[in-house]
């Protein structure tokens, strides 16, 4: 993640757009992009990402706005400043949360100038006492916080993915199955090196899991739907529904179904933990939306003979 992408310009949306204009331009283009739509096309599947990583940060509405203070500030934060709590006591932290290379007064400076009237911690002995401070013991790094955004098919079955760590190194590291939005996974050591020959500091990873154009994840069950046309409703039919697993279902359409009605996959949701959810899909009806007059008379008739209108 990098405040140096425009993520306002990988949405098409301007600056000043409201959070549910954000959230709509991202369905669109997600459905528009997504892998499954574009058969393995590997342009598209990066597209997806870049599209579901700018949408993980803009909307959210805490992120977008340290998003928003780091363009202003010209910050690149190869994804470390988009983290929660910042640790208290730890040489090298980032106030905004995240990890942050150099001492606190070379992030005062950064962000408040090296002026004694600019910046709080420049003068009055500050300096001299936190650089002792620093001779006399051997300094841990600093811990990081970073934010990954995974498919939503990965965050499901597992799977692998690589970062980059504190010390610049890309490792390739697992997505547990069954993992769910905001799960936070601790790397030992992967945080910042330490200023002096120490131990580094930890580096704490949290997932984001993308949308995703046809699922949508509840706990442990998965939500769904499937269209059927009028005549399918009216006379019955079999329709095959997708799942997170890759297999497709066939489901028997009893005459007579109503939209919305639900059918019910036991055990073909979330796997994890020891538990097994759900699976549940949903009937819509089309309605075709352009009839001739012609068909409109006759299905207008229809309708009288079966007792509709």
């Amino acid at each position: 993640m990098s405040a140096q992408r425009d993520y306002y310009k990988v949405l098409g949306v301007s600056e000043t757009a409201s959070q549910d204009e954000i959230k709509q331009a991202y369905r669109r283009l997600a459905k528009q992009h997504h892998p499954d739509s574009q058969g393995g096309n590997k342009a598209a599947e990066e597209k997806f990402k870049m599209i579901s990583e700018a949408y993980s940060v803009l909307g959210d509405a805490e992120k977008r706005q340290k998003y928003d203070m780091m363009r202003r500030h010209g910050f690149s934060s190869d994804g470390f400043n988009f983290g929660g709590n910042s640790r208290r006591g730890e040489p090298g932290q980032n106030p905004f949360g995240g990890g942050f290379s150099g001492n606190l007064h070379d992030i005062f400076s950064n962000l408040f100038g090296d002026s004694p009237e600019d910046n709080p911690f420049s003068g009055g002995g500050f300096d001299d006492r936190f650089t002792r401070t620093q001779r006399q013991k051997v300094a841990r790094g600093a811990d990081m916080e970073s934010t990954i955004t995974v498919p939503f098919e990965m965050a499901v079955n597992g799977g692998e993915t690589v970062i980059k760590t504190g010390s610049g190194k890309r490792i390739k590291i697992k997505i547990p199955e069954g993992a769910e939005d905001g799960k936070k996974i601790r790397l030992r050591g992967q945080g910042a090196p330490s200023p002096n020959s120490g131990e580094p500091g930890d580096l704490y990873l949290t997932i984001k899991v993308a949308a995703h154009a046809e699922f949508e994840r509840r706990g442990f069950d998965i939500y769904s739907n499937v269209y059927i046309n009028i005549a399918e409703a009216v006379l019955g039919t079999e329709v095959f529904a997708n799942t997170v697993s890759g297999k497709k279902v066939k489901l028997k359409i009893p005459p007579g179904t109503s939209s919305g009605k639900v059918f019910r996959l036991p055990n073909m949701g979330i796997k994890a933990e020891g538990k097994e959810g759900n699976h549940y899909v949903r009937i819509e009806i089309d309605v075709p939306p352009n009839l001739s007059m012609g068909q409109k008379r006759e299905f207008k008739s229809w309708a009288k003979k079966l007792g509709l209108i």
